[in-house]
């Protein structure tokens, strides 16, 4: 008695009941295997597992809720989203799982008997020499003359196949192979050539002629009659929009895979390549992303040891004014009671806030370099052991770590130092107890300002500037310099970076210069221990100015002064029309004089009053397409044509 658990088939994937019996699945001889269904039958509970041809198995109530409403014939697989066609019985026309298994055990055990009946041997045991039998009921659900020798899909001659064409997923006779590599279509089709597993039977049985007692074990009928079963494995490759078509392309466009039918219709006009050399690609771009953020993490631990070794120092530095105004305090102890508590309220504060700062940097560290584990765990397992589709998502989450990792730039550097004094007061003050002493730290980002007419716009070519004022980790003004500040200017129209100049006046303030050299937006960043300020990165419109250096020498020139034709006084507005006439307010004489490309005068009109035609002090003139002179009235204020 040969027999398979089915205890991995008892739940449905979508409603998770159990469906049927939890008894093997057994195969005998047909009266046996008659009577145990019949039994087995009546004892299973109204629910059961159906098999879809995708090889995916649901209940009839999850599968009566995929039926299509236009068409209740037709239902799509929960879990692939293959289109199913059923007959008018409904979803109990697809055999159970029960009914599956027993049928592969009958096409293993009516393989073996072929064998012996060739051989002029009938062995009435069954498998491993059992005392029942295997039979294959009639109508059986898999046949072994299909699995065992495929035949020739492409023609009807019925030619056994040697070769699987792997785009079109179809058997071929060694005549097809050829007419297959001929014609344009499908000469770059990758065809295979069949191994020797699915003939291994057949040669099994010619070879062994004379040799009673042939018996074949099950793991060697499995090999040799279910080698088709791997095409089952690949229903993920076929096209969801289109029967039984395989992805063949890849549309960069879309980036998603698409089938023949496809890429002549929903993608025609979009760029695609083939699914194998996309793969290909995604596999080596993936690989160097791979290596990229593994060098990414070995610098976020780097940064983290960084932040960690300056959090200690801060706390070193921390104790060691702590022990510097504790030394004066007790020189002074009896008038400086009240100040040393002051004192040490404002370093403990500071202290506080950087190491809250640094802490909080190692915590979006840490986090980082879970994320860039995690990912590089399940980006490596798939490019180990994942399909190709699961090699293109891959390479979308490592970009998406990637990207994640530069938008880290700022946090690989510790965001504190260590900068604490204690500025001890000279002898004179000694009499001004209660301020004694000043506490100071570096600037704070967080607090630390930055106004100026270089944070809103700028003119390419012109350098700009603005300031920046410094303020404690207490919120105070700060009073002298030293403090690390940078500021980086980034186009992004191309992405370039940019350096600025940085001044530090040593009071606390310092002037950022930079030299814009495009046009467009730009974001200026301004940074104070590698930890942007506030409102950092700003927005700058960078705008063309107008530039004078191309300009050579005069042309020509043309008018002098007077009241004559060609004479102007106080020209104001010039235009120029499309046949290059020069039009002129010639606004002192109360006209407009027109000349010739030349320079020659040409006509006038115009005269002093507020009549049509009449001006008083014509300011501005323009000409349109129809070449109509459009004349700005000045203190007649109105608009003559």
């Amino acid at each position: 008695m040969a027999s398979f658990p089915d205890s991995d088939l008892q739940t449905c994937p979508l409603c998770k009941e159990l469906c049927g019996s939890s008894a093997p699945i057994s195969s005998s001889s047909s009266t046996s295997s008659s009577s145990s269904h019949t039994s087995s039958s009546s004892s299973q509970t109204t629910r059961r597992l159906h098999v879809l041809p995708c090889l995916h198995a649901f209940c009839r109530q999850c599968l009566e809720g995929q039926r299509s409403p236009g068409d209740p014939l037709k239902l799509r697989c929960p879990t692939c989203d293959q289109k199913v066609s059923i007959s008018e019985a409904g979803v109990d026309s697809l055999p159970s799982s029960n009914f599956l298994f027993s049928n592969l055990l009958d096409v293993v055990v009516s393989s073996e008997e072929q064998i012996q009946n060739k051989n002029g041997h009938h062995h009435r045991g069954g498998l491993g020499g059992g005392s029942a039998g295997f039979h294959l009921p009639h109508g059986g659900l898999l046949h072994p003359h299909h699995l065992g020798e495929p035949q020739c899909s492409s023609c009807d001659e019925e030619n056994p196949a040697t070769s699987h064409c792997l785009d079109c997923q179809e058997y071929l006779c060694d005549n097809c192979v050829r007419a297959h590599q001929r014609v344009r279509l499908t000469k770059d089709h990758f065809i295979e050539r069949l191994g020797e597993n699915l003939h291994l039977g057949r040669v099994n049985a010619t070879s062994n002629p004379g040799q009673p007692g042939v018996s074949v074990s099950l793991s060697q009928s499995l090999q040799n009659n279910f080698a088709l079963l791997s095409l089952f494995q690949d229903r993920m490759n076929f096209c969801q929009h289109h029967d039984n078509e395989v992805f063949l392309f890849f549309c960069e466009t879309c980036s998603v895979p698409i089938c023949r039918e496809c890429s002549v219709g929903r993608h025609m006009s979009h760029t695609f390549v083939y699914l194998q050399d996309a793969v290909q690609d995604c596999r080596a771009i993936t690989i160097q992303l791979l290596s990229d953020a593994q060098q990414g993490r070995q610098a976020v631990q780097l940064s983290m040891e960084k932040v960690q070794a300056m959090a200690e120092q801060v706390e070193i530095k921390a104790k060691v004014v702590q022990t510097e105004v504790k030394a004066l305090v007790l020189r002074h102890k009896k008038a400086l009671e009240e100040r040393e508590c002051e004192l040490l309220w404002k370093v403990e504060k500071i202290r506080q806030v950087k190491a809250k700062s640094l802490y909080l940097q190692v915590e979006k560290l840490h986090q980082s370099l879970t994320k860039l584990d995690s990912t590089i765990a399940a980006v490596s397992q798939v490019l180990d052991e994942g399909r190709h589709l699961d090699v293109l998502l891959a390479r979308e989450r490592m970009l998406t770590q990637i990207h994640e990792l530069k938008a880290l730039r700022g946090l690989l550097q510790p965001q504190e130092d260590d900068r604490f004094m204690f500025i001890p007061p000279e002898q004179a003050l000694y009499i001004a107890i209660q301020s004694m002493g000043l506490i100071s730290s570096g600037a704070f980002a967080p607090v630390t300002k930055a106004h100026g007419e270089g944070l809103k716009s700028a003119l390419r070519g012109k350098p700009t500037s603005f300031t920046v004022i410094g303020y404690d980790h207490d919120g105070e003004p700060r009073l002298s310099g030293g403090d690390t500040v940078s500021a980086i200017v980034m186009s992004v129209t191309d992405g370039n970076l940019s350096a600025a100049e940085v001044t530090d006046h040593q009071n606390g303030s310092y002037t950022v210069s930079y030299l814009p050299k495009c046009e467009g937006e730009h974001h200026v960043s301004v940074l104070v221990c590698n930890q942007h300020i506030q409102g950092s990165p700003f927005k700058v419109i960078v705008k063309s100015g107008r530039s004078y250096g191309a300009l050579g020498s005069q042309v020509s020139a043309f008018g002098c002064e007077g009241e004559g034709d060609g004479q102007l006084c106080r020209p104001w507005g010039i235009s120029v029309d499309k046949e290059g006439y020069v039009v002129v307010a010639d606004r002192s004489n109360n006209r407009i004089q027109i000349f010739k490309p030349c320079g020659a005068f040409h006509h006038k009109f115009g005269s002093l009053g507020s009549r049509p035609g009449q001006f008083d002090r014509p300011a501005g003139v323009a000409c349109d397409s129809q070449r109509r002179i459009i004349v700005a009235d000045k203190d007649n204020h109105r608009v003559q044509v």
